[in-house]
């Protein structure tokens, strides 16, 4: 068994959505112009199946190299830019 990097989270759909959630309860702003669990509320009726959808592929994109137990980097640019030339820093 092979344990993933320590944090992960594009290989973690749910993070993908705790984060977009996150920030849609924030510009509710709570306690200024509503409760916080109305926000909530709110900002989870925002998020709809084809953003969780597009979550579960990206994660999925990953999954035949952790089968052939590559290391993944934790990397921003690597996981935008999966082309080496691409990337912005272009190491």
């Amino acid at each position: 068994m092979q344990f993933l990097p320590a944090y992960s989270p594009f290989l973690n759909a749910i993070e993908e959505f705790f984060s977009a959630w996150r920030w849609k309860v924030y510009n509710h702003r709570p306690y200024d112009q509503m409760p916080l669990i109305d926000a909530m509320t709110a900002a989870a009726q925002e998020i709809g199946a084809e953003e969780c959808q597009g979550w579960i592929r990206h994660t999925r994109r990953f999954f035949p190299r952790c089968i052939a137990r590559e290391n993944i980097a934790c990397d921003v640019d690597e996981n935008l830019w999966p082309i080496r030339h691409e990337r912005i820093d272009n190491d």
